[in-house]
């Protein structure tokens, strides 16, 4: 944030101001965590010495495993929202300044649900890793409710903090207006993902959420939203994606912890 405003307002820099103070943080913000891991004196800690022996193939090959796919999901999801940026783009230009004004933020829900099912999973605390998802799933979908119906009640004032335009306000409260019903469903599918990868599983819920969330999408802008054209269509397409991903990530996640705990129980038996 403070980078932002150095570039911008100070620089008097524009779009590229943004994008170089992003870079900026990315390098900051990795060097000021390897400074915190090598000042560390338990197994979390960062000694550049301990690389000399070379790297652990196996643990290379399972880190590779999990972040690959991530990465590649991300990248897509990039994609798909050019796609639905396009989209946007066929409207006035008060259209197009709304879609910039409302934002989800429930990750770092994500990000400890698939944290703790990992520290679970190798503490071999089985019940403990159900907690996990199931105590992710709720506050994050809580945190969507909440914000969900804060945007519907106030999203006029909401949007009064990036627009001054009434005309700019009036388009984005029918986005708001569809939106603000749908953020807490999002939770279901990313909790469920987060939860998958808790448990080392990347690859197929990355193959689902790019088919539901990502291909869906675009499918979805060339069909439903090129009959109806209108922004109620356009946005609706959230809360489908989001059904049919989650129902497809939760039954993949049953499958695999269901698989990871009958290979539990026959190393215990054995």
């Amino acid at each position: 944030v403070i980078f932002n405003l150095f570039f911008v307002i100070v620089c008097k820099m524009a779009e590229d101001g943004v994008a170089f103070a992003s870079i900026i943080t990315q390098y900051v913000s990795a060097a000021l965590i390897l400074i915190h891991m090598a000042r560390q004196n338990d197994d979390c800690a960062f000694r550049l010495r301990d690389m000399k022996s070379g790297l652990d193939k196996i643990e290379v090959k399972r880190v590779l495993g999990l972040g690959i796919p991530a990465g590649l999901q991300n990248a897509i999801f990039a994609v798909a929202n050019l796609f639905i940026q396009s989209a946007v783009n066929s409207f006035d230009s008060v259209m197009v300044k709304e879609n910039s004004a409302a934002a989800n933020a429930m990750a770092a829900f994500y990000t400890a649900c698939s944290t703790f099912m990992g520290q679970n999973l190798g503490a071999g605390k089985q019940k403990r890793m159900l907690e996990s998802y199931f105590i992710g799933l709720t506050y994050s979908f809580a945190v969507g409710a909440v914000l969900g119906v804060a945007l519907f009640v106030f999203g006029r004032e909401f949007l009064s903090l990036f627009a001054n335009d009434e005309a700019v306000i009036e388009a984005g409260l029918q986005r708001t207006r569809i939106m603000s019903f749908s953020y807490a469903f999002s939770a279901f599918m990313d909790c469920t993902i987060a939860a998958c990868r808790g448990i080392g599983k990347s690859f197929a819920p990355t193959v689902i959420v790019i088919m539901g969330s990502c291909v869906f999408r675009v499918v979805w802008i060339y069909t439903v939203f090129a009959y109806f054209r209108t922004i109620p269509s356009l946005y609706l397409l959230y809360i489908f994606s989001w059904a049919i991903t989650a129902i497809a990530e939760i039954i993949c996640f049953v499958i695999n912890y269901k698989k990871l705990y009958s290979a539990e129980i026959i190393e215990e038996k054995e």
